[in-house]
């Protein structure tokens, strides 16, 4: 089997994904960098076959590793989190308006894809801190209101989605429009500034930061 990262041959153990992943994400550590994309005879592995690689010999003929740079892989990140809190927004205000105009059952629809992208962007936050070896609890970023964290913008987070959602089961919708008009909507322009002072902490970082690997 043959194995490349970054386009250069790699030796490996064993003849294996298992064996090719492991001394992919050494060797890219090395480099302060991490992987982010595999392939296996030319079509893109996911994670399901990253997660648990297999061991058996003779899966593959060849094995492709890519890696980045942590920094621009989170900042890149950030980035489309930072747009899609600007999506969300506009969103959040939109089924506050169907909620207005006695359009419940639509306004019901477009919240599913509002506790979506909140989750997504949650995730992305812990996984850049991930890729970053970074506990955000004690970073200082700058440019943010005194004393916020993204702890204290978690807490507030989980505080308004467990109001929209006990504000739907009682059907409350005077209560529901209120959270997401004017709670969430603080809330994501709270968290779009947040993710801007992260970006902005990531460029001051050293070019060697320590990282684990990332399927996709």
């Amino acid at each position: 089997m043959n194995v490349t990262l970054d386009g250069q041959p790699m030796v490996i153990a064993r003849p294996t994904l298992a064996a090719a992943l492991a001394e992919g994400v050494n060797q890219a550590r090395t480099r302060g960098r991490v992987i982010i994309e595999v392939k296996g005879d030319g079509a893109m592995l996911g994670d399901d076959a990253l997660s648990n690689p297999s061991d058996t010999e003779g899966q593959f003929g060849l094995v492709q590793l890519i890696s980045a740079d942590p920094r621009n892989l989170v900042k890149v990140t950030l980035g489309d989190g930072a747009e899609a809190l600007r999506a969300l927004l506009d969103e959040q205000q939109r089924v506050a308006e169907l909620i207005h105009a006695d359009k419940g059952q639509e306004a019901v629809a477009g919240l599913q894809a509002i506790f979506q992208t909140w989750q997504t962007i949650k995730d992305l936050v812990e996984r850049g801190a991930t890729l970053l070896d970074t506990d955000l609890s004690v970073v200082e970023l700058s440019g943010l209101p005194e004393g916020e964290t993204f702890s204290k913008a978690s807490t507030r987070l989980l505080t308004h989605l467990r109001r929209v959602k006990t504000a739907l089961g009682s059907q409350d919708w005077s209560a529901l429009a209120d959270v997401l008009q004017y709670d969430l909507c603080d809330e994501a322009q709270a968290w779009e500034k947040l993710l801007d002072a992260l970006a902005d902490h990531v460029g001051t970082l050293p070019s060697s930061q320590p990282g684990g690997a990332r399927g996709s």
